[in-house]
């Protein structure tokens, strides 16, 4: 049996990331197999997972794949580990509405009978702490309050008041403290932390002495008797068909590096379940896609933040226009892969030019533009089929400046606005701003792998 936890907290900024993060350092120094999971949509969190732990890290987002897809993604990669540590959302009983926990992470602790270790920023505070404690025990449904972890501890005499106070009025065991140290901190930029592919080496070893620090006040032994308290449900796998390209092989080229790094495991290990292969390419460093690609998958990242790099590369991005837009390459491209097929990303008033597959320029701005899940519809057959949904997120802080004939790719559906339309669509082309999970529609991820080149 493997054991596992979920990390929560009663909002985001308590240290949830913090602790997950050097809670996993401190396992895998001792040469543990950790394997890392993330409640929601989030990519940035699970990548410093993958760099602490040596493993993929999984998203377990109810609504976008549902209570199966979340139980079927967590025991598919934690049957082979030690421990499993999911991180989880905002706050732990934070989810799609406000008078439900559905959704939330405690929703997803109650589908895998997780425990749950509730991380509390304990700064300022004393006897308060159990009653946030208590309100958790009150509020948490079938998810069990397991154990306590305080954060940005003053002193080891703080931490001993605030444990006192906890375990005497709830009867929940605090099992140990992170005093607050800045040295810890990882960087920040606009949607949250710095990505782990661009701070690799730093990350590292802020992360190595955060499991340290965590170490020295940590009752392990009570932690682990806490996370091995029960057994697991039920495997209940599905199988994937694969694709039938009159016996070819798909083959996808993925942009991977600085600027493009924002990809669900999940989505990567559908492709590769259909039987296609992934060919990775840098274009900050001026790589073309792969001689031997038959489609392109352009993800997410921080495009913007390295448009200085790219706009060296005009031969590389002219050459990914004439593969799009001449030979037909079936290509998907989400949010900064997005702006950069668009002829311009502007930033801080200044032009840069990009691929100029799409018509339209794009720019960044000050304040975040959409946040939040998103029902797509495709809006005519091409790369996907007409009709096909999906479910997926949508977080930017970029607008379109200009555009001229543009054919919309998605009718959305979100919180704010009703089948409103996003993207650009060509019979070898669908791109837009939001992020599609792959695992809520594969038939259509199975039309494009057996889409052949025009």
């Amino acid at each position: 049996m493997t054991g596992r936890l979920l990390i929560g907290a009663p909002a985001s900024g308590n240290g949830k990331t913090t602790i997950t993060l050097a809670l996993m350092a401190l396992l895998t120094s001792q040469g543990k197999r950790v394997q890392g999971f993330k409640v929601g949509p989030d990519y940035i969190d699970p990548s410093f997972h993958h760099l602490v732990t040596g493993r993929p890290s999984y998203n377990l987002d109810i609504w976008m794949g549902g209570e199966a897809d979340v139980r079927r993604t967590f025991l598919r990669h934690s049957r082979d580990a030690d421990i499993s540590i999911i991180e989880g959302v905002m706050g732990l009983l934070d989810g799609v509405s406000s008078d439900a926990n559905w959704g939330s992470s405690a929703h997803v602790a109650e589908v895998l009978d997780c425990p749950v270790l509730l991380v509390l920023d304990v700064h300022a505070m004393a006897r308060s702490a159990a009653a946030v404690v208590k309100g958790f025990q009150v509020l948490a449904g079938n998810a069990t309050i397991a154990g306590v972890i305080l954060n940005r501890v003053g002193s080891a005499r703080h931490g001993a008041m605030v444990r006192w106070a906890i375990e005497q009025e709830t009867g929940v065991p605090v099992l140990g403290f992170l005093q607050h140290d800045e040295s810890v901190l990882l960087p920040e930029r606009h949607l949250g932390l710095v990505t782990a592919e661009e701070t690799r080496e730093d990350s590292r070893r802020k992360l190595d002495v955060a499991g340290r620090l965590l170490g020295e006040h940590l009752d392990l032994d009570r932690l682990w008797r806490v996370a091995m308290a029960d057994e697991h449900p039920e495997l209940v796998d599905v199988s994937v068909p694969r694709v039938s390209r009159s016996g070819k092989r798909p083959h996808v080229a993925i942009a991977f590096d600085r600027a493009f790094n924002f990809y669900y495991p999940a989505n990567l290990d559908l492709l590769t379940a259909m039987g296609a292969e992934l060919l990775w390419f840098r274009p900050t460093l001026g790589e073309r896609i792969p001689a031997g690609a038959t489609h392109l998958y352009l993800g997410g990242g921080f495009p913007e933040e390295y448009v200085e790099d790219l706009v060296q590369h005009s031969g590389m991005m002219r050459d990914m226009r004439d593969r799009i837009v001449l030979d037909g390459l079936p290509t998907l491209a989400e949010c900064g892969g997005y702006m950069f097929l668009g002829e311009a990303i502007w930033v801080h008033g200044q032009r840069f030019p990009m691929a100029g597959a799409i018509p339209m320029e794009t720019e960044m701005t000050p304040s975040l533009q959409e946040l939040g899940y998103r029902e797509l519809t495709v809006l005519s057959d091409g790369v996907f089929p007409s009709g096909s949904q999906f479910r997926g997120h949508a977080y930017h802080h970029s607008k379109i400046r200009r555009a001229s004939g543009l054919v919309s790719a998605y009718a959305v559906s979100s919180a704010r606005a009703t089948m409103a339309p996003e993207g650009h669509s060509s019979p070898t082309l669908v791109a837009g701003y939001s992020h599609l999970y792959f695992p809520s529609a594969p038939d259509a991820v199975r039309a494009w792998l057996e889409r052949e080149m025009d």
